[in-house]
């Protein structure tokens, strides 16, 4: 084998690993809805925003970089319980609902039918968020405490 043609391998292999590895990032990347950053400029202006859930789905779905320890629980009913998030708490629980609902590099897919049920109860509240709110406006809130129906009696 000539020198010429060793470095002619060299350049295939590096090419292909090149396409190889853009590929696996594309891969990686999270495919956010169109309406994600616009939620999140929202988001980030709020005073308040709840979520009723169980505390397994919360611990499920919450950010874990710390963004989100202090969030405060305005309410608990056994393990339903009622959270109050600031507007930049509400940005970095979007944002990692986002990532592991939608793809992304720290996405593993464990907790993704949780958060993408999350975020799917999340976005169109947020979206209803004006700028401007009127007097009296209340607190904006997603209830996640689905319960089943009781049965009704058969017919005899």
């Amino acid at each position: 084998m000539t020198i010429q043609s060793t470095h002619r391998y060299v350049i295939a292999a590096v090419l292909a690993g090149t396409v190889a590895l853009l590929a696996g990032c594309s891969a990686m990347e999270v495919k956010s809805p169109p309406q994600q950053k616009a939620r999140l400029l929202k988001a980030a202006g709020v005073q308040a925003f709840r979520v009723t859930c169980t505390s397994d789905l919360w611990n499920e779905t919450k950010a874990y970089d710390g963004s989100m320890d202090n969030v405060t629980v305005a309410h608990t009913e056994g393990k339903v319980k009622t959270y109050q998030l600031t507007g930049p708490e509400l940005v970095s629980y979007l944002e990692a609902l986002d990532r592991e609902a939608h793809g992304g590099v720290m996405n593993t897919g464990d907790n993704q039918p949780e958060a993408t049920r999350m975020y799917n109860a999340l976005a169109p509240v947020v979206d209803t968020i004006s700028s401007r709110p009127t007097a009296g406006a209340q607190i904006p809130s997603v209830n996640l405490d689905d319960t089943v129906a009781a049965a009704s009696p058969s017919p005899s």
